[in-house]
């Protein structure tokens, strides 16, 4: 069987989830030693392939922008190639495409209300979204997503039958284990400008993943400690810090947040691994991959009862009510003054983590392709 796997942005040079998640099953995909061929389609791109000790080939394709990629030069390429299957993994596909497609479909929270404060690109994307999903899924053979609450939602609000609907929990990347090399992480600490001891947010400034309530949330911890924790927060720019800061009065803590801007892949196992207490109070995940790779990284969680969240962290994260500030702040203030409760919620998370492998994924995903080009050969 020969097999195509389309990562439109698996080279470039930063990659986000999507990407990060296709790279580990396609390495893992590799491990499992099959007769079968991979072909990688991917956009072109001036970085290297980063896909080492993987012998797939590699096939590039064109296309300038997300649409002319996906709807027009990607079908040319699968037909070009005599695929016998054609996974797209980034939850749109072609609508007119003559091999039988998997589609990953991470979430559909594109269909929910765009936020106003989103960016022009985010608007776009989710629109897009919402024009070629709901077609696509018509056509596609089969449909995975990464959670149960995920597949729930698919089948309300998109009425797909739901044995086309297949969960595939995401794994967690070996490299994520708490870092104990005191060079490593005081050589990311240096790199990034990082306080000694600190407090992790990842999200942007999207209102998805909730910044003004977190920092509702940690002015409200400073203001009642007298040494508060730092708050580090990567993906948010400082003119959005400094804007919320003086819009609450609060200019005087601009000091205990520190934004070092994107973390190299590389660098981000030592930022969680330098961390005290990862906060991920997100309105609404598919998933929530950084919930797993901070407990891989011995680091007690924070994080929502709402969606996918409490599906992936079990018992292992304290669970909070992302809408609401003053519980978020008091979920900080408790973990951080007992130290006994973080050390609880560490153990838990490493245990929690060994539910979620890439290597189930990979063999998961490996017999959809094989009953797809089954049921293809049987028609």
């Amino acid at each position: 069987m020969k097999i195509g796997i389309e990562v439109q942005r698996l080279f470039r040079k930063k990659r986000f989830g999507i990407e990060i998640a296709a790279f580990e099953l396609l390495h893992e995909l590799h491990k499992l030693k099959t007769n079968h061929q991979f072909i990688i389609l991917a956009a072109k791109s001036n970085h290297e392939n980063t896909l080492n000790n993987c012998d797939f080939t590699v096939r590039q394709v064109r296309g300038k922008l997300f649409f002319d990629f996906e709807q027009f030069f990607l079908p040319l390429a699968a037909n070009h190639e005599q695929l016998d299957v054609l996974h797209c993994t980034g939850n749109t596909t072609p609508l007119y495409c003559s091999k039988p497609i998997v589609q990953t479909l991470h979430d559909i929270i594109f269909l929910d209300p765009i936020p106003k404060s989103d960016s022009y690109y985010q608007r776009y994307g989710n629109l897009y979204r919402r024009l070629v999903v709901p077609l696509a899924c018509k056509k596609s053979k089969a449909i995975i997503t990464v959670s149960h609450y995920e597949k729930k939602r698919m089948i309300e609000r998109l009425k797909i039958e739901e044995n086309k609907i297949h969960v595939i929990h995401n794994g967690v990347s070996a490299q994520f284990k708490r870092t104990i090399d005191p060079e490593k992480l005081k050589a990311t600490q240096v790199k990034y400008k990082l306080p000694e001891n600190f407090i992790l947010f990842l999200g942007n400034t999207s209102a998805r993943k909730n910044p003004e309530r977190v920092l509702a949330a940690y002015l409200a911890y400073a203001q009642k400690s007298s040494t508060p924790l730092p708050l580090v927060t990567p993906g948010l720019p400082r003119d959005f810090i400094l804007s919320n800061l003086n819009k609450n009065g609060a200019i005087k803590f601009i000091n205990e947040i520190y934004t070092p801007g994107y973390i190299d892949q590389d660098d981000l196992v030592h930022l969680y691994s330098l961390s005290k207490l990862f906060l991920f109070p997100s309105l609404s995940e598919g998933f929530g991959m950084p919930v797993l790779e901070a407990m891989a990284c011995g680091v007690p969680v924070i994080t929502s009862n709402t969606s996918a969240l409490p599906e992936i962290a079990g018992d292992a994260a304290k669970l909070i009510d992302p809408n609401n500030a003053e519980t978020i702040s008091n979920a900080i203030q408790e973990l951080v003054e007992r130290p006994g409760l973080l050390e609880e919620y560490r153990k838990k998370g490493l245990k929690q983590v060994q539910n979620f492998q890439w290597k189930l994924a990979a063999e998961k995903t490996m017999d959809i392709y094989e009953r797809v080009h089954h049921k293809t050969l049987n028609r």
